[in-house]
């Protein structure tokens, strides 16, 4: 028993048909010409940026809003908690203690 298929039920190949491929042989050389032309040309690339060199890391005490109140050497670190703990009392509002990435001199 073999089942009957109907002509929208077969399937087309991936190749263009031959009125297709007559009409593209067929289209003037100056319009393909105008085509490929009126594309868009190709953005450049944006030239990589210079390194921004050696970096060194430093404590920064700041206030509650994040504005920086003073700076301290890496090493220092516990002057730094110490000078943090000491505004925070002496002013009665919230002081913070943050490792910020400067450049070397």
């Amino acid at each position: 028993m073999g089942i009957a298929y109907s002509a929208r039920m077969v399937r087309t190949s991936n190749r263009v048909s031959p009125s297709r491929a007559a009409k593209v042989a067929s289209a003037p050389v100056a319009e393909k010409i105008a085509k490929i032309a009126s594309k868009k040309p190709v953005a450049s690339r944006p030239s990589p940026t210079a390194k921004a060199g050696r970096m060194k890391i430093v404590w920064e005490v700041c206030s509650g809003t994040g504005k920086t109140v003073q700076t301290f050497p890496y090493p220092e670190k516990a002057a730094a908690e110490a000078r943090t703990r000491a505004l925070a009392h002496s002013t009665g509002r919230s002081h913070m203690l943050r490792a910020t990435k400067i450049p070397m001199e």
